[in-house]
């Protein structure tokens, strides 16, 4: 199947040579992605240069058999403005000053506006062919849900998160657009490799940084997320953040850092931000392609790093949790303190969980503060009370007013009290978990979004992994288990065949990226991809027998197997079901919301793409993106909705009921009919994950941290736990008959609870 290569990233050496060629010569022009005596304070004068951002550009998504590509799609025009423009002196209207030639170009995210399906990427690279400079990009959440270019990003810059050097100055890129779920994340893997990068940069060295989504989206788990953003790079001379999303041309804060939106290129904020240094001074301008609205002027400051104050919490500090200062509380309350230094604020206070009624102002230890001395450093504390909080993950949030600004900064918590009623372990990784712990009978298994495959009672970061257990990409869902043999989608890596130790096995190359744990019966394994596509590969050898391509859009979810037949849903907006022997289609339905008259819910937004199908009885239970749940007949008759605000689903042990998991309305049983028997408004939130049920017991956890334990016959709620200090849980909870639970989270965590005895 000659067109499938044309999803196959390739390294576009037009648009950044310098990333491209040996690293010898990169060193030479100063572009390495390894800054060199990075150690040592940074002298070089910093030269006049300028470059480029543009941002949400959406192209139109044009799979296998569509329609071509034409002069009517979406941003086609105004991206040829843009390279017609964009490779000449640039005039700051509103300073009065030319430019030289801008030397690149970054494209903040929404590249596509579902993602790069078949020849999409094709698409932009011939968009930009004509613009004779380097191009780098990150991906936007429209790029990253409905398919994913995580492998394009591998291909193209070398990962997703990747760093330069030009001018003097350090450039670095991260993802917040998380693989295959549109809200953002600024997870533990992109917390480490930032720490890590700028390790090897000098403390006064100008930074850019550029990401898809701004600070201030609430979309993130707010404020705790980006306070861990902040304090990451906070020793170092961070100059402007560079991001989109938004659709606008503007200016922002988030504490000290300055941002600068990008606007978009196909409705009435059409343009590019012209980022300029000229003598010293950083200027963003937004050019507008309508003349009327001309230029406007979103920032400028001097490059060279000013004086400012700085704080630290030096408490509370406590225990050494497999790697990490996370300090474990035992009393009712939890002594802050914090160090300032390079001036007294005008006030500083401290909250647990940012919960206005926990807030506590801090006072000088000594009395008299630092009185505003830029050489003086003071130390400021508060008891603040635990209160009624719950037993698990909470942060200390703590913010300083000063005559120049605002800081703030925030510290991980654990609270143990005596009659917590479970005893709880975290284990941490250096990267996020979205995919559930596999429990074996040689201990749990998690899987990373860095592509690591380890034990979990194993996670000290001095302990080795399995063997061969470092596949390098982003493993979204659970490994398969039969026969002592892990079957793992390794994404662009294919189907991976492991033994229980790591040993790799075999590996078969299906042609485009999958995600979804494999089904497995007897003999073979089937798995969906992100091209449409349905594998049938042998389970001994993983030789193939046979690829079938039904869905016009991605498969992300695993594939029901059930009596021979395979049930998914797509993002193409339709549930298939499918003969396992042959891949012979029997019958296709639009999702749940498909079948209502309005047209909105007929598109791709809410397709039943992310959480897999379920079986109960004679009837398949599917829900989608709309949030609706319904149900359809075995051989393909839509029976009918059941519930709204539903998003997702997951089947019970008796094979006679099943649990949902709402946006609002919480945690739900219902019977084989669709029929709700009980249901708990505890929060739990929109991600699709399916609520675990493990001797008589449902687990679920909110998008947040917050696990429930329920009882699984009346609903009601046995004990909470907070698993994460309100950072997202995207994993679906793996718990065993024992009540041993396992709940892992984006900031890299596992934790262990276990019931506790008397």
């Amino acid at each position: 199947r000659c067109h499938r290569s044309i999803a196959r990233p390739t390294v576009m050496k037009k648009y950044d040579p310098f990333l491209a060629i040996p690293c010898a010569i990169a060193i030479i022009l100063g572009t390495s992605s390894h800054p060199i005596a990075a150690e040592a304070p940074n002298t070089v004068p910093i030269p006049n240069f300028c470059f480029l951002q543009i941002s949400d550009i959406h192209l139109d998504p044009h799979p296998a058999g569509g329609t071509a590509p034409g002069p009517e799609d979406r941003s086609i025009e105004e991206i040829a403005w843009f390279c017609a423009e964009a490779f000449q002196p640039q005039r700051l209207e509103p300073s009065g000053i030319v430019t030289g030639v801008p030397s690149f170009t970054f494209v903040t995210g929404d590249l596509t506006e579902y993602g790069v399906i078949h020849q999409t990427w094709k698409d932009f690279q011939d968009l930009f062919e004509r613009l004779d400079m380097p191009v780098f990009i990150t991906p936007g959440n429209h790029d990253n849900t409905w398919t994913g270019m995580q492998h394009i990003m591998r291909a193209r810059h070398g990962g997703d998160h990747y760093s330069f050097d030009r001018f003097g100055c350090h450039f670095i890129a991260f993802n917040t657009a998380t693989p295959q779920e549109p809200v953002p994340t600024i997870e533990q893997r992109t917390l480490a490799w930032i720490q890590n990068d700028l390790a090897k940069v000098a403390k006064n060295t100008p930074i850019f940084l550029f990401c898809h989504h701004p600070l201030s989206s609430n979309e993130f788990a707010k404020p705790y997320e980006q306070l861990r953003l902040l304090q990451a790079i906070e020793n170092h001379h961070v100059v402007l953040l560079l991001m989109g999303h938004g659709h606008s041309a503007r200016h922002e804060r988030w504490g000290s850092l300055d941002s600068v939106m990008g606007g978009e290129t196909w409705r009435e904020n059409t343009g590019y931000n012209i980022i300029s240094v000229v003598d010293g001074i950083l200027r963003v301008v937004y050019r507008y392609r309508d003349p009327v609205r001309g230029m406007q002027l979103l920032l400028e400051k001097p490059l060279a790093r000013q004086p400012s104050p700085g704080m630290r919490i030096t408490m509370p500090s406590g225990r050494t949790v497999h790697g990490q200062d996370t300090p474990v509380l035992a009393a009712p309350d939890c002594l802050v303190s914090v160090n300032v230094t390079g001036g007294a604020p005008k006030r500083i206070v401290a909250t647990l969980d940012n919960e206005p009624n926990t807030t506590m102002d801090l006072e000088p230890v000594d009395g008299h503060g630092i009185h505003a001395h830029p050489n003086r450093s003071g130390t400021y504390r508060a008891n603040l009370v635990v209160g009624d909080m719950l037993a698990g993950a909470h942060f200390v949030h703590v913010t300083a007013e000063f005559e120049s600004g605002r800081i703030e900064r925030a510290k991980t918590i654990v609270y143990e009290p005596a009659d917590a009623p479970v005893a709880a372990t975290r284990f941490e990784f250096r990267a996020g978990i979205r995919a559930q712990p596999l429990l074996l009978p040689t201990g749990p298994i998690v899987a990373t979004t860095e592509g690591l495959i380890r034990n979990i009672e194993q996670a000290q970061h001095e302990m080795p992994p399995m063997p061969a257990g470092m596949l390098g990409v982003e493993i979204l869902h659970p490994a398969a288990c039969g026969d002592n043999i892990l079957y793992v989608s390794a994404a662009e890596k294919g189907v991976c065949a492991l033994g229980i130790d790591g040993r790799e096995l075999w590996r078969c190359d299906v042609g485009a990226v999958v995600y979804g744990t494999p089904a497995l019966d007897a003999d073979r394994i089937y798995v969906g991809d992100l091209e449409g596509f349905v594998h049938a590969l042998d389970r001994k050898n993983g030789t193939r027998i046979w690829s079938r391509r039904h869905a016009e859009y991605s498969i992300e979810q695993p594939l029901l197997l059930r009596q021979g037949m395979l049930y998914f849903g797509a993002w193409d907006g339709y549930v298939y079901a499918i003969q396992a022997n042959d891949g012979t289609l029997l019958w296709k339905q639009p999702g749940p919301a498909g079948h209502r008259a309005q047209d909105q819910f007929k598109s791709r937004y809410y397709a039943p793409g992310d959480c897999p199908p379920i079986v109960i009885g004679d009837r398949l239970f599917v829900v989608d993106r709309a949030y609706v749940l319904g149900s359809y007949s075995l051989s393909g008759e839509y029976l009918g909705e059941i519930a709204d605000g539903v998003s997702g689903i997951g089947a019970a042990h008796d094979g006679k009921h099943f649990y949902t998991r709402g946006v609002e309305k919480g945690l739900a049983r219902y019977d084989g009919r669709g029929e709700r028997i009980w249901s708990n408004p505890i929060p739990l939130g929109r991600f699709p994950i399916p609520p675990t049920e493990a001797g008589n017991v449902v687990y679920a956890c909110s998008n947040r941290g917050l696990l429930a334990a329920v009882d699984a016959e009346e609903g009601k709620i046995l004990w909470r736990y907070q698993v994460t200090p309100q950072l997202p849980v995207m994993a679906p909870v793996a718990a065993d008959v024992d009540g041993n639970v396992y709940v892992a989270g984006m900031d890299g965590t596992v934790t262990r609870l276990r019931p506790k005895t008397d």
